[in-house]
């Protein structure tokens, strides 16, 4: 029996049907949240809880990542992709145990050396004791944590740039602690088994972490390709261990086609509304995940591609968006006036409606004083 193909509209609706940008989210806790979402991309930590609130009931409490993370209910790390992502604590080894790998294989390619058997990946590792040692007493910034590994490697040179701080966080699944303070590029790090008690990563069988990522994955962002799938976790280097672990899944999923007859794969039980299901207009955070969760040229579903590279920038930055009628129409930027009152500068591509600029407008009113002051910085190339 052919595989049922979906509309790019209907592939749009089921994605925002699970991102709560149909029906915003009621309240719950923040880890129910943030793992209903799948991810928050989140290499600036400004901005994740307004991703977070734009998902959410415009009546509820807007959800406070910031004592989440306090309590380790939440954790922000470098996971999938190899960049910083807000996630449950619940879903944090799984995720760690399937994308440590990609870190040992980019210091492999950056240096050309074996991380684990070459002469100078074996001297790197027998200084990270070192290291550990220092963080029982506090987390470490990433100066400090080369220091500590250059001063016990005897005047050994090392090549190119950050390969020592490269080799200890391919090694050592790590956590960015929150402090007072922290931004952009100035994290401080303590192991995972430190910050957190249980489980370590011993427990975590690497197959059942995969499976366990992809039905994350397929409940936040699904139907979706193995090169979707695949693109999300590595940017598309573990594509047949990602093919491997979807057939386990067998009954689990359902299979379909998109429009282009490209095989997708979701969960047999999750949500894939009408394409006529009404989308309202909706701000998206800089580096939403949204537009992140797919491979590059699979975007089309909330990115047009006419306008990918107006809001995927050159130097790689993902600049805010908003959504209309569930796709992105433009972006926008946060401004503060001179007496301090925050507002959104909204750049559509077209024409926008005047109804739907009273909602983001509106949304703005509502999601922006919760913004940290770092999130207003001018941002290159958009003035």
């Amino acid at each position: 029996m052919a595989a049922r193909r979906l509309t790019l509209r209907e592939l749009n609706r089921a994605t925002l049907a699970r991102q709560g940008l149909l029906d915003p989210f009621a309240t719950a806790p923040v880890p129910a949240l943030v793992s209903r979402v799948g991810s928050l991309q989140a290499q600036h930590p400004d901005w994740p809880p307004l991703a977070l609130a734009s998902r959410i009931d415009a009546g509820a409490a807007s959800p406070d990542l910031v004592t989440a993370r306090r309590e380790r209910q939440i954790v922000r790390a470098s996971l999938m992709r190899i960049t910083v992502h807000v996630v449950a604590t619940a879903d944090y080894w799984p995720m760690a145990a399937v994308t440590l790998p990609l870190r040992a294989n980019q210091w492999r390619a950056v240096f050309h050396l074996d991380p684990v058997t070459s002469p100078l990946g074996r001297r790197i590792a027998a200084a990270h004791p070192a290291v550990l040692e220092e963080m029982r007493g506090g987390p470490l910034a990433i100066h400090e944590i080369e220091t500590i590994l250059r001063s016990r490697l005897d005047g050994l040179e090392v090549p190119g740039n950050r390969c020592l701080w490269r080799h200890f966080s391919a090694s050592v699944p790590l956590i960015h602690v929150p402090y007072e303070g922290e931004t952009y590029g100035r994290s401080r790090y303590l192991p995972a088994t430190q910050w957190l008690d249980e489980p370590s990563p011993g427990d975590v069988e690497p197959d059942a972490a995969l499976g366990r990522v992809i039905v994350r994955y397929l409940a936040a962002f699904g139907p979706a390709s193995v090169d979707d799938v695949a693109a999300y976790i590595g940017r598309g280097r573990n594509r047949g261990a990602v093919r491997d672990a979807i057939e386990a899944l067998g009954s689990r999923l359902v299979h379909l086609a998109d429009e282009a007859g490209r095989s997708l794969v979701d969960l047999d039980d999750a949500p894939r509304p009408s394409p006529g299901a009404p989308a309202p207009p909706r701000l998206l955070a800089r580096w939403d995940s949204l537009l992140l969760a797919y491979g590059t040229r699979d975007r089309v579903r909330i990115l047009p591609e006419a306008h990918r590279s107006t809001v995927i920038t050159r130097n790689a930055d993902v600049l805010p968006t908003f959504l209309v009628d569930g796709m992105v129409a433009g972006t926008w930027l946060p401004r503060r006036d001179r007496t301090g009152r925050p507002s959104a500068e909204l750049r559509p591509f077209g024409r926008l409606a005047k109804g739907d600029r009273a909602a983001l407008e509106a949304q703005a009113e509502r999601l922006l004083p919760g913004l940290a002051s770092g999130a207003f910085a001018r941002y290159p190339g958009t003035d």
